[in-house]
């Protein structure tokens, strides 16, 4: 089992579990067009970014969780994030 934070919330998956999946397992809501389960999971739509402890901006369904990993899924840099995503889907 591999141990992370997700919001400053402790969570515990298996390993090989995407932060995606790790997330919706701690109750916290990433907005996705990959969630439903028979979707393989490309990383295309880019609205899943989130960002780790250092900084760096991901998609969360193509990134499997990493011992001691530190997500932040809202704050102002990821929201922009996402909102370029959507903007770059609908032009």
């Amino acid at each position: 089992m591999i141990k992370l934070k997700i919001d400053n919330r402790e969570v515990e998956v298996p390993a090989g579990t995407s932060v995606l999946k790790a997330a919706e397992a701690a109750g916290v809501k990433i907005p996705a067009l990959c969630l439903h389960n028979e979707l393989d999971h490309f990383s295309s739509c880019m609205l899943c970014l989130v960002k780790d402890g250092s900084g760096r901006l991901f998609p969360s369904c193509s990134v499997a969780v990493a011992e001691d990993m530190q997500i932040v899924t809202e704050d102002e840099e990821v929201r922009e994030g996402r909102r370029m995503a959507l903007a770059l889907l609908l032009s």
